[in-house]
């Protein structure tokens, strides 16, 4: 689990691009050796992979609101870095093909395991809210949902995208989703969640009759038990959340496809994952 080695406690910048791009880049290897991908080779090619990748997720994890702007910080400021970077719109055009490798780095960091304690529940990832979420839009993947503690706007209707995550006791997420914004927890809980799995983890009242434990209605004929110090673990999830929304700026900029939205999600998610593996909070 997390090492002594902490990313943000690195001396200099310099250092903390450093111990990232070792760990990308030996992942990187790694996986491509095992087949799981395979990045194109082109010639003439400025800058690396796990160069770029470096890129986004230092920008990441010091917390930088606009990809654009610290690209041009880094190239600007760390050519003795990279001295071959591309321009702006191939960087963000990789950055947005690298979903999926994303979401892989960030799920090879944590593993399920019998002696911990997980906790599941869903964030709405907004695109718009009040009256607008009923007028027509472009992005048909994105649905009608409601928000969840506090609601958003109003009637607490949102229009996008809910995250659906499992994490464990050090924060990091095991498992996650995202889903159109109507979509249910249980049948998602279904999918993210093994049987022997889903009895390792609590959830909120949303996720009755999916394997979780979950928190019981106050009809239910025969609830089953649920202690105090459980609500405080399954609250623990709302911490990652916040910490995401308040430090990776999680909430959706003006992104215009479910795409776009999709490889936002898991290059945040991966930097939050490396930053608590590397002990960095």
């Amino acid at each position: 689990m997390p090492t002594k080695e902490l990313p943000l406690h690195q001396s200099t910048v310099t250092d903390l691009f450093t111990i990232i791009y070792v760990y990308v880049d030996d992942y990187l290897k790694a996986a491509a050796r095992s087949g799981l991908f395979t990045l194109p080779d082109e010639p003439n090619q400025k800058a690396s992979y796990a160069e770029l990748m470096t890129i986004a997720l230092v920008g990441e994890l010091l917390h930088q609101p606009s990809a654009q702007q610290w690209f041009a910080q880094v190239r600007a400021t760390y050519t003795f870095l990279f001295p071959s970077l591309p321009d702006r719109s191939r960087y963000l055009r990789i950055q947005l093909n690298l979903e999926r490798i994303y979401a892989d780095l960030a799920l090879r960091l944590p593993h399920f395991d019998d002696d911990t304690v997980y906790v599941i529940d869903s964030k709405p990832l907004v695109y718009c809210v009040g009256a607008r979420h009923k007028r027509p839009r472009s992005m048909t993947t994105a649905t009608s949902g409601r928000g969840g503690h506090g609601g958003y706007g109003r009637t607490g209707f949102f229009y996008g995208f809910k995250l659906h995550a499992v994490i464990d006791d050090h924060g990091m997420l095991v498992r996650f989703a995202i889903v159109p914004g109507r979509e249910g927890d249980p049948p998602v809980a279904r999918a993210l969640l093994k049987p022997q799995e889903a009895a390792l983890v609590l959830g909120d009242r949303g996720y009755q009759g999916c394997g979780v434990y979950a928190q019981p209605k106050k009809n239910l004929k025969k609830p089953r038990h649920w202690w105090g110090a459980m609500r405080w673990v399954r609250k623990t999830i709302e911490t990652v959340f916040s910490r995401l929304d308040r430090s990776f700026h999680l909430m959706l900029p003006q992104l215009n496809s479910e795409r776009s939205i999709r490889a936002h999600v898991c290059r945040k998610i991966a930097a939050h994952n490396l930053g608590l593996y590397f002990g960095g909070y």
